[in-house]
């Protein structure tokens, strides 16, 4: 706005030229300072304020203004009105609100000098000025928030692009780390009955076809983020994996189906996962029970705990922990003598 205005402004003072050679060189020289300086108050003030650029224009402004005024014509009076828009490109807050009114009495001071007595166009010139930096503040305060939502529009997405990675990279290391374990244990039943069980033999490969038929689907379906596993099939699933492992299993409890479904479908197959990988057990428990309106889900095994290796990717029990909070539940893991268990409670129960 103060790009805008300077020529407008400025008119009055450059058709006002009087004087001596030397006095009009002086007022020439002065209506420059005064374009320069609200030029490059204007180009360089507003956040980030990088360097005293802007503040050094602006003082110039002032001074510039206030020597103008010392001419006695009411044809320097608009100058005022600039320096007024050119305020908010520099100052913000209390600093803009205090500048305003004082640069609005200094401009009424000035009519006061040139045409004295004259009330009413002392007071227009400061209701002017007032004006001017009103509208000027209105505009740059609308400038700064449209930057602001710029800026939160852009880091939104950034957040989002980093959600989306995460889900990404959680979602496979569930769907394939439970996948693989159960591929792994019915190779080793597969080496272990070859050449004793035939029978056998060929059911645990046909087994792992059809598990990695099934991975690839969960893959595609993790891409396109539609996974949506189910409890009774993850309890089914994790059932026949942990069997093949040689892993006793016991379940008990009515899955049901809720809002929560899938979520604690997500809790079996990972705590299953972690059972044949990490756990050396020969027993594992399944249970579900609802407790007061929250349904509770727990799978505990006696064998050696926790896996101790420390990892800083997504998924495993961390990522876990995510998906129940997410729902609204909690999520214990529980080490003792006894063995290893996982705890999910989480609101509502199957109906």
């Amino acid at each position: 706005m103060a790009l805008v205005w300077i020529p407008v402004l400025l008119l009055g003072p450059v058709l006002d030229l009087h004087g001596t050679p030397g006095a009009v060189a002086f007022q020439v020289a002065l209506v420059l300072v005064i374009a320069t300086a609200a030029a490059v108050a204007g180009l360089t003030g507003g956040p980030p304020w990088r360097s005293a650029t802007p503040y050094i224009a602006l003082s110039t402004l002032v001074a510039a203004t206030t020597a103008g005024a010392m001419h006695g014509s009411s044809q320097w009076l608009p100058t005022w009105i600039l320096l007024a828009n050119t305020l908010p490109a520099v100052l913000r807050g209390r600093a803009l609100v205090g500048a305003v009114p004082l640069v609005a009495l200094l401009s009424m001071g000035a009519a006061a000098i040139v045409e004295p007595f004259q009330w009413s166009r002392l007071w227009s010139e400061g209701f002017v000025v007032v004006l001017a930096g009103l509208a000027s503040s209105a505009v740059i305060s609308l400038i700064d928030t449209v930057s602001e939502l710029r800026r939160t529009r852009a880091e939104l997405a950034r957040a989002a692009v980093a959600d989306e990675r995460e889900r990404f990279s959680r979602d496979l290391h569930d769907l394939l780390g439970h996948t693989l374990s159960v591929m792994v244990v019915k190779a080793q039943a597969v080496r272990r009955l070859a050449g004793t069980d035939d029978v056998a033999v060929v059911e645990h490969a046909s087994d792992i076809e059809e598990i990695g038929r099934q991975a690839l689907v969960d893959v595609r379906r993790a891409v396109d983020a539609m996974r949506a596993p189910t409890l009774p099939d993850e309890l089914d699933n994790a059932r026949r994996a942990l069997a093949a492992a040689g892993i006793e299993t016991t379940v008990t409890g009515d899955p049901g189906a809720g809002d929560t479904d899938e979520v604690l479908a997500w809790v079996v197959r990972e705590a299953a996962t972690n059972v044949l990988r990490h756990s050396g057990a020969s027993t594992c428990r399944i249970e579900l029970a609802e407790r007061g309106g929250r349904l509770a889900l727990a799978v505990t095994d006696d064998g050696v705990g926790a896996p101790s290796t420390p990892t800083v990717r997504f998924g495993g029990l961390d990522g876990l922990r995510d998906r129940v909070t997410a729902a609204g539940g909690e999520l214990r893991v529980e080490t003792s003598d006894a063995g290893f268990s996982v705890v999910a409670t989480v609101p509502g129960g199957g109906s």
